[in-house]
């Protein structure tokens, strides 16, 4: 029989495996299911023969029916900034590449997730999509947390004090063309048996997919169900220019998402994250005032992000004045405005520059 991968359950499809398969009493699959979640996201267990408090008996059962097995670290590379981006072999040779983002002390990281290999929407911006042009699948729940425990194995992160302290699902793919799966990672990354983090430490970001799950739109499904702060990936504020830079406009365009963020953020009361690669031609007065009118409608804070010509060398990064002054203007009405200068530009590490040309490759 094959074996189930433990990284892909969360806590309450554990409870069931072992009920159903290893036979655990029912009264005590609860507290079997904590002892696994402590021993492999707080301990570190790298085989169920370190389990100290399972009998020999079941035990032999868990190691029978689960596998603890990961993806691959192939590549490690290391930028000036201390940026270290991983490239991870999956089981089936395919490959993702993962981010840590250091801070100005090099004391604590951001990690920065993937979720799929390749991604099909086409962002004018992002080198993913330009390389890739399609999905070549999802990852799952499994891949996308071990992602986080290889990163703390890298770095020692097992101590109570956490070095990696945020979580961003903004890596190669696209977190709401693959919820299922981001949802029970999600899940075990908040349990307080599991990596245990708040949910402002992990961020997740959307183009505006508007699929229905369970009947809802997945944005307002979002926030019940991961609760988690929310990222718009929106970058202009101009319809026809936003298709332009992302086709995904045509089919889900800013009027239609607008009430939609407005639910997430009166469901969770977690301000939303607008994202907003700096170009040439978004950083107009025009652009200003269509994006004031919608921070009016929408919660949110901006995030100007530096933009990385690597995607696309059609397009010219903005000039550091017409940043300051864009940000500018939206303080000056009311709004939170953030520059976030890329971080490991010299690997291929920086938003929009996660482009795995040997995942594709292999297509």
């Amino acid at each position: 029989m094959k074996k189930q991968n433990f990284y892909d359950l969360n806590f309450e499809q554990l409870k069931a495996f072992l009920i159903d398969n290893a036979k655990v009493d029912r009264k005590k699959a609860k507290m079997r299911s904590q002892q696994l979640f402590n021993a492999v996201y707080k301990k570190n267990i790298k085989s169920f023969d370190e389990l100290t408090t399972f009998g020999v008996e079941l035990k032999n059962k868990i190691k029978d029916l689960i596998s603890l097995e990961k993806p691959k670290i192939v590549d490690i590379q290391k930028s000036k900034d201390g940026t270290i981006k991983f490239l991870l072999e999956l089981k089936d040779k395919r490959n993702v590449e993962t981010v840590l983002i250091p801070d100005k002390t090099h004391s604590r990281y951001t990690i920065c997730l993937s979720v799929s290999v390749g991604c099909y929407l086409s962002c004018e911006f992002c080198a993913t999509a330009q390389i890739s042009k399609k999905l070549v699948r999802n990852l799952s729940p499994g891949e996308i947390i071990s992602q986080i425990i290889l990163s703390k194995d890298y770095i020692n992160d097992w101590s109570t004090q956490k070095k990696i302290t945020n979580q961003v699902l903004m890596g190669e793919g696209s977190p709401f063309l693959n919820l299922d799966n981001v949802k029970i990672a999600i899940d075990n990354s908040k349990n307080k048996d599991g990596l245990d983090y708040g949910r402002t430490r992990i961020t997740v970001s959307t183009v505006g997919v508007s699929i229905k799950k369970d009947s809802i739109d997945a944005i307002e499904w979002a926030a019940k169900e991961l609760d988690v702060y929310l990222a718009w990936s929106l970058h202009s504020s101009i319809p026809k220019h936003r298709s332009e830079l992302m086709p995904i406009n045509e089919k889900y365009s800013i009027n239609l998402l607008i009430p939609q963020l407005k639910k997430y953020y009166e469901k969770t009361k977690l301000p939303i994250f607008i994202e907003w690669i700096c170009l040439e031609e978004n950083m107009t007065n025009e652009h200003a005032k269509e994006l004031i009118k919608i921070m009016k409608k929408v919660p949110s804070k901006l995030n100007l992000i530096e933009f990385n010509p690597l995607a696309n060398k059609k397009y010219k990064p903005a000039s550091q004045e017409n940043i300051d002054k864009f940000s500018k203007t939206i303080q000056d009405n009311g709004f939170l405005s953030l520059f976030r200068r890329s971080r490991g530009r010299d690997i291929n590490a920086s938003c929009g520059s996660l482009a795995n040309k040997k995942a594709i490759a292999n297509e």
